[in-house]
C-alpha cells in the first residue's frame, strides 16, 4: 500500500456570468451601442401610388367593397404601367346595362 491519499473528485468549475449589453453599459464596461432603425417596408414608387388612388377610387365609385384579398389584388395593380392601369379602372367603372326584356310570346292575355 502506498501513503498517497485517494484523489478527491474535484468540484465542477462555474462560469462567469454573462452579462447582457445593457447591464455592461450600466456598469460603465461597454460603450452605448447605436440601435438600427426598425425594419419600416420603403415606400412604393410615386406612379404606383398614383395608380393605386385611382384604383381605390375606381372601386369606390362602382360601389365595390374591397376585403383582404382585394387589397392584395389590387397592390400588384398598382404594379403595372399606368396605360394598363387606366384600361383597368375604366372597365371597373363601366356600369353594365340592364339586359333588354324579352318579348312575350303571349298575344292576348
Amino acid at each position: 500500500m502506498s501513503d498517497d491519499p485517494a484523489p478527491r473528485p474535484a468540484a465542477p468549475r462555474r462560469q462567469q456570468p454573462m452579462a447582457d449589453a445593457e447591464t455592461l453599459v450600466d456598469m460603465g464596461v461597454l460603450e452605448e451601442q447605436p440601435q438600427p432603425p426598425p425594419d419600416v417596408p420603403p415606400e412604393p414608387p410615386v406612379e404606383e401610388q398614383a395608380n393605386l388612388l385611382a384604383l381605390d377610387a375606381a372601386l369606390a365609385e362602382s360601389g365595390v367593397t374591397r376585403r383582404a384579398a382585394d387589397t392584395e389584388a389590387v397592390a400588384r395593380l398598382a404594379k403595372l404601367d399606368a396605360a394598363t392601369v387606366a384600361a383597368i379602372t375604366g372597365w371597373v367603372k363601366h356600369k353594365k346595362k340592364d339586359p333588354p326584356v324579352k318579348a312575350s310570346n303571349r298575344t292576348g292575355v
